[in-house]
């Protein structure tokens, strides 16, 4: 099992998708960071999950309405600030897997420029997002980059015979949605078809990460990533 920070190792007092949430999930032991990529006013490739700041600041305004330098100074509840892509690629130490999940389907070709210019990053590189057409252009343009098509919920039997075609076309590495869609059925029917299976959460959840660990999908995204790094210790001892 692949253990990725979800936007780093967030709680009360640290925000997510900061320096200071991904060092936390780096001194837990993770496998990995998964953090989002949003565009700024000024093109700027900035770590942000929201299209506002509402949530997370209380502040009404849109990510794309403002620069860079102007989202870094935006006062976050809990510590931290809004970094750029290249201020957390070497906050996160090597060999640890980084995890772009795009938002912005414009962030895209930024991201994949990025890539293309060095090697070692694509080993450490997991392109995951919800827009199929990313995950499609990923595998054009960086086959040997891991890809993760998202998936909001599981697919209804009324919406299967035109969703899964789209997926299964992205030709991804693994195919995600949030853990409370899973079951053990539905990882054995994904893992049957030779995808790995991805799962996440919406908010801190011990739960959660305990349901991740007893299903053994084979990339976690939790917030948790203590909880299921017990656990899968204790079950290998």
């Amino acid at each position: 099992m692949i253990i990725l920070g979800h936007r780093g190792m967030p709680n009360r007092r640290v925000a997510e998708n900061t320096i200071m949430s991904f060092t936390r999930a780096v001194q837990a032991g993770v496998d990995g960071i998964e953090f989002d990529v949003r565009l700024s006013r000024d093109g700027e490739l900035v770590i942000f999950h929201d299209d506002s700041l509402t949530r997370v600041a209380g502040d009404a305004r849109k990510i794309h309405d403002l620069t860079a330098k102007e989202l870094s100074e935006v006062e976050l509840r809990g510590a931290g600030s809004i970094p750029t892509l290249n201020e957390i690629i070497p906050a996160v130490p090597t060999p640890l897997l980084l995890n772009f999940e795009i938002k912005d389907i414009e962030a895209a070709p930024l991201v994949f420029a990025k890539l293309k210019t060095s090697a070692a990053l694509r080993e450490r590189a997991i392109i995951s997002s919800f827009h199929l057409d990313v995950v499609k252009a990923c595998k054009n343009e960086l086959p040997d980059v891991k890809r993760v098509a998202l998936l909001h919920s599981w697919v209804t039997p009324v919406r299967r015979r035109t969703v899964w075609p789209q997926v299964f076309e992205t030709e991804p590495t693994a195919i995600g949605t949030r853990i409370g869609s899973l079951n053990t059925s539905r990882v054995l029917w994904l893992k049957a078809r030779g995808y790995q299976v991805a799962a996440y959460e919406d908010r801190p959840s011990i739960r959660a990460a305990r349901r991740m660990a007893k299903l053994k999908v084979d990339i976690a995204m939790t917030f948790r990533p203590d909880v299921i790094l017990k656990l899968t210790t204790n079950k290998s001892n």
